[in-house]
């Protein structure tokens, strides 16, 4: 049996049903049963804290989480921040300038929260993917009359942009350079998501296990996109959804079902639980 001492869990398309909320029966079932054998299972998302709040209540076995593409790493338990790694704050002004010009449907992820520029809110209300998401983001989202003043003394984790018109693309991601290091990853069609140079959930990952004394041999990690690939072709025992993207699929060592029929689950139980 796999001496299995962490779990890398991505959400949407990963842990979560096509509604974006939900984690299957499962999935949950699993990772409590692992949870309770000392496994210390671990959310990896792209994903403010605040909007992983409802995902952890369903798992209840949540110590740690990554969050924003490895900008941030909370320890649930203590309530401590065991990585907070900002864009620069000129930096992230300027980028929310580029993209609040173009009108482009965003948030920003900062010090565990989400916040949305008010003149933007009703597009980035008709970006979300489902009607379950737009309910976790209303729940736990803050509207803001300006991002530069809402974000001050906060640390800018990530900035999301829900769409991206493919004609612009390669405009906007020209004009952001232009700002200075970034970290750039997409995990849905046409997303962007824009962090400080040198984040990723791999070096966030990374950085945990070092923490814990955990190999990557011990390390599982679930993924189905690119922001999920270096944290895949890391992880010991990584495995790609049946959904996943090609890039994905060829970083992980193993394949799973797809999220919509419970993979995360049907590995834990396979590998972990039953040997």
């Amino acid at each position: 049996m796999p001496d299995i001492r962490l779990i890398a869990l991505d959400l949407d398309g990963t842990l979560l049903d096509d509604d974006h909320a939900t984690v299957p029966a499962r999935n949950a079932a699993a990772l409590r049963a692992a949870a309770a054998r000392g496994v210390a299972v671990t959310i990896a998302s792209g994903r403010a804290w605040a909007l992983l709040t409802d995902v952890a209540a369903q798992l209840t076995a949540v110590r740690y989480a990554i969050c924003s593409n490895g900008a941030a790493v909370l320890d649930r338990e203590t309530g401590t921040w065991l990585v907070q790694q900002g864009i620069p704050r000129a930096q992230a002004c300027r980028l929310f300038d580029i993209l609040r010009r173009r009108r482009l449907p965003f948030e920003v992820y900062c010090s565990g929260k989400n916040l949305v520029e008010r003149g933007l809110l009703e597009i980035v209300r008709a970006s979300a993917v489902t009607p379950e998401f737009l309910a976790t983001f209303e729940r736990h989202t803050g509207v803001v009359d300006s991002l530069d003043a809402g974000t001050e003394g906060l640390t800018v984790e990530k900035i999301h942009v829900f769409h991206v018109p493919p004609e612009d693309r390669q405009t906007v991601l020209d004009q952001t350079a232009e700002t200075g290091p970034l970290s750039v990853a997409c995990s849905f069609r046409e997303n962007l998501e824009l962090a400080a140079g040198g984040v990723t959930k791999c070096a966030a990952l990374k950085t945990l296990c070092a923490r814990l004394g955990v190999d990557r041999a011990q390390v599982m990690a679930f993924g189905d996109a690119g922001n999920d690939v270096e944290m895949l072709a890391w992880a010991g025992w990584s495995f790609a959804m049946a959904n996943a993207s090609a890039e994905a699929m060829a970083a992980a060592r193993f394949q799973t079902l797809s999220n919509r029929e419970g993979g995360v689950g049907a590995a834990v139980e396979q590998y972990l639980l039953n040997g």
